[in-house]
């Protein structure tokens, strides 16, 4: 059974270890296998299959074949919303969602298997092993949501903080007379961060033809971000109504600074609540114990 268990161990590994490397070298691999079919126009290709490696001719097509099965396994509400929600965590990129699903799932099942193994050679127990490995699988799960969370968040708050310097530069630059998209070239040229990849996103989509309120809007749901989704909502509406960028750009540009004034009083204002547990739990104990502490040690002494 040791023996069983230590050569299980070693495949899980193995095939973990092979997979993460494929997955993080994939890109280089087709690139590389587009080269040489390239290279090959117009020669042989009988032996192609000779030539490649052993990750092309074995584990790539398990690779797809599991992430194929996987996607038809899973909602597509489900796939739709992690879509989303990588979007909106700057993660979203070409088959990011399968690569995704496929390592958070595989991570599960090698995790929850081996320290089922692992309880079932402590305590022989089936259902002890089973319950344990569903904890994992629902830890693990969680720890992959919690990741995805934490990204967003904290990517919604870079970009609420280069917001003001993004906006006055678009401004500056609308004023001396370029246009509104000419200005987010400006930016994308000048400014690097989570804002300006968006604004390159949206930059691409108006020059593939889309509609400029629509890929505003398309930004907007993009990033979710409240301070960001006044200013394209005033932006769509002067892009209809046929108000000048300008103005509109230098109103919200001193409407979002008093905003920033405002969230930064609020804070100020609750520091002094979130300031009385640790005064009343770790420092007022130590003046006490600092001021007290003799007058009891005499009053002891003396009684």
């Amino acid at each position: 059974m040791l023996y069983i268990l230590v050569f299980s161990c070693f495949i899980v590994i193995f095939m973990f270890s092979y997979g993460t490397m494929l997955i993080l070298s994939k890109g280089k691999l087709t690139i590389r296998y587009r080269i040489n079919q390239i290279k090959n126009i117009g020669t042989d290709t009988s032996l192609d299959i000779d030539k490649m490696s052993f990750s092309q001719r074995a584990l790539t097509p398990i690779y797809e074949r599991i992430s194929k099965f996987i996607l038809k396994a899973t909602p597509r509400r489900k796939i739709i919303l992690l879509k989303k929600k990588l979007e909106k965590a700057g993660l979203l990129k070409s088959n990011i969602q399968v690569n995704w699903l496929y390592t958070r799932i595989m991570i599960m099942l090698i995790f929850s298997i081996l320290f089922a193994l692992l309880i079932y050679i402590i305590e022989a127990d089936f259902l002890e092993s089973l319950i344990f490995a569903l904890l994992i699988m629902l830890l693990i799960s969680t720890c992959f949501n919690f990741y995805l969370s934490k990204r967003i968040n904290t990517r919604k708050k870079m970009i609420v903080k280069e917001l003001p310097y993004t906006l006055d530069l678009i401004t500056v630059s609308v004023e001396a007379g370029l246009s509104f998209d000419g200005a987010m070239a400006r930016v994308i040229a000048n400014i690097s961060g989570e804002l300006c990849d968006e604004f390159a996103k949206t930059l691409k989509e108006i020059r593939m033809g889309i509609q400029r309120k629509v890929a505003l809007k398309n930004m907007n749901e993009r990033c979710d971000v409240k301070e960001l989704s006044m200013l394209l909502t005033s932006l769509i509406q002067a892009d209809a109504l046929g108000v000048g960028l300008a103005h509109v750009l230098r109103i919200e540009s001193v409407g979002l600074r008093e905003h920033r004034k405002q969230v930064a009083r609020e804070k100020a204002m609750k520091a002094p609540i979130k300031m009385l547990f640790p005064l009343i739990f770790f420092i007022f104990p130590s003046i006490f114990i600092i001021i007290l502490g003799p007058a009891l040690i005499k009053i002891f002494k003396i009684l």
